[in-house]
């Protein structure tokens, strides 16, 4: 038993200590959510409106093809719900969007010291799903949207306190987005291109394995 467990410690030092070299592995992922609201007072009274949230999940898993360079990817979901406008009744109405993501992606790894590294990462992405836009407190309009995306995280770093665990924090990208909604024989694109520099800065964890 004791050499058992010798030689499981064995494998689980040499995999910590040539982490970030050809045939090694990592999960990371994000999870985001936020929303907010606005208060109006008028005449003692106070209304409340929400005024939009929005929620993010992607799990990743990349490989290490060869020391320092790895390829991965995510496949997640994400979900907005913006403000529309207000019903007859007084009743906030919303325009929400929920997108299945699948998002392929490549690091490289250049060592800035013991265990700090840059890591600038390339990654195209495309989405599925729906655009619904409330009309009233009974009509809603639906419409299939497609996402494509490519960009660059310029600004990416991760810090290693431990053998299996990494920081990593983004601080600005440089991408291109366009939105695609149909609805019938009708479409609507949306295009958008982004350079971000200390902007919407992200912190995320990688576990090496």
């Amino acid at each position: 038993m004791k050499k058992l467990f010798l030689c499981f410690a064995l494998v689980g030092m040499t995999s910590a200590l040539s982490a970030q070299e050809g045939g090694d592995m990592l999960v990371s992922g994000s999870l985001s959510w936020n929303a907010s609201s606005t208060k109006a007072t008028a005449a003692s009274t106070t209304t409340t409106l929400k005024t939009g949230s929005s929620f993010e999940i992607l799990p990743q898993f990349h490989y290490f093809v060869i020391d320092k360079l790895s390829v991965g990817g995510a496949i997640g979901y994400s979900f907005t719900k913006d403000p529309n406008n207000t019903s007859v009744n007084g009743d906030q109405l919303f325009n929400k969007s929920g997108l299945f993501i699948i998002r392929p992606m490549a690091s490289y790894y250049i060592s800035l010291g013991e265990k700090f590294y840059y890591v600038p990462r390339f990654y195209v992405g495309v989405g599925f799903g729906k655009n619904k836009s409330e009309i009233s407190d009974t009509e809603v309009t639906e419409t299939n949207v497609t996402m494509f995306q490519v960009g660059l995280n310029l600004l990416n770093f991760e810090f290693r306190p431990a053998d299996h665990i990494g920081i990593m924090f983004n601080a600005g990208s440089l991408g291109y987005r366009t939105n695609i909604a149909k609805e019938g024989d009708d479409k609507v694109s949306d295009r958008n291109f982004s350079l971000g520099l200390n902007l919407g800065a992200t912190i995320g964890f990688n576990y090496y394995f």
